[in-house]
């Protein structure tokens, strides 16, 4: 049988740091299954979830690491009506009945601090547990946007960001 771990994020951009997790997840045997948050949960603004979609799709193909990961949208298709966000519990819920197995929750050791705040987080670590890797990027989303938006060229941010999610970056105006 497979053995799964979702990992889970806003991806706003995907960064090398990501692509580092997936890459050692998928060493120690795990397909990787991205999951991009729809909303986040704790009310974070995002660039559109396609945007977000498509960049961690050109991470995976350009880190060679799509035999191993892929990028799923399901929290697009369980995201109420009401706005309210997605939680890691019910994707983890829907994912083992697709699966037919129990995936784990692939986590880098920023989510340690806040894991209390987590929905259902108990439930998570008895249900399905999770994988915690530290990264070898310690890279942070917010910092590159902030630089993009200081005005600094995508192509600049190749040593932290993959060349063609800089590419989609800057076709797409994100994060000016």
């Amino acid at each position: 049988m497979r053995r799964y771990t979702v990992y889970g994020g806003s991806f706003d951009p995907v960064h090398c740091g990501h692509m580092s997790l997936v890459e050692r997840a998928a060493t120690l045997g795990y397909e990787v299954i991205m999951v991009p948050a729809f909303r986040h949960a704790f009310g974070k603004q995002s660039a559109p979830f396609e945007h977000r979609i498509r960049m961690c799709e050109l991470a995976l193909q350009a880190c060679q690491l799509v035999e191993h990961a892929r990028v799923c949208t399901i929290e697009r298709s369980l995201a109420p009506a009401s706005g309210a966000p997605v939680y890691t519990y019910d994707v983890l819920c829907h994912l083992r009945a697709q699966l037919g197995s129990d995936p784990c929750l692939l986590v880098g050791p920023d989510i340690s601090a806040e894991w209390e705040r987590w929905y259902r987080h108990t439930e998570i670590d008895q249900e399905f547990g999770r994988l915690c890797l530290p990264l070898t990027h310690m890279i942070r989303s917010t910092d590159i946007r902030q630089r993009l938006r200081a005005g600094e060229a995508p192509a600049s941010l190749s040593d932290v960001i993959p060349e063609p999610v800089a590419a989609y970056i800057a076709a797409h105006g994100l994060y000016r």
